[in-house]
């Protein structure tokens, strides 16, 4: 008999997650760091609700090899910009 299920356990996965991206930005992680943690933090969540929510866990291999790689392709972009910019400098 399982006291918690599945669906309690991702979500309280994603208010933990939650959590850590708000005390990254208040605890002084700026610039590359605190986006590099914040944006790892949001692949993990959408993985998380991609998986258990939308039950893609029980979809096919591919599927979830194009979501999640879709999620780290968007996460990446979205941190290699900046980063490029400030190589630059």
């Amino acid at each position: 008999m399982r006291i918690v299920g599945d669906a309690t356990r991702t979500w309280a996965l994603l208010v933990l997650l939650t959590l850590l991206s708000m005390v990254t930005g208040h605890a002084g992680f700026h610039g590359l760091a605190g986006s590099g943690i914040v944006l790892a933090a949001c692949v993990v969540k959408g993985r998380s609700m991609l998986m258990d929510f939308l039950k893609l866990r029980d979809g096919p291999a591919g599927w979830r090899a194009l979501f999640a790689g879709w999620l780290v392709l968007i996460a990446a972009s979205a941190w290699i910009a900046p980063a490029l910019s400030v190589l630059r400098n």
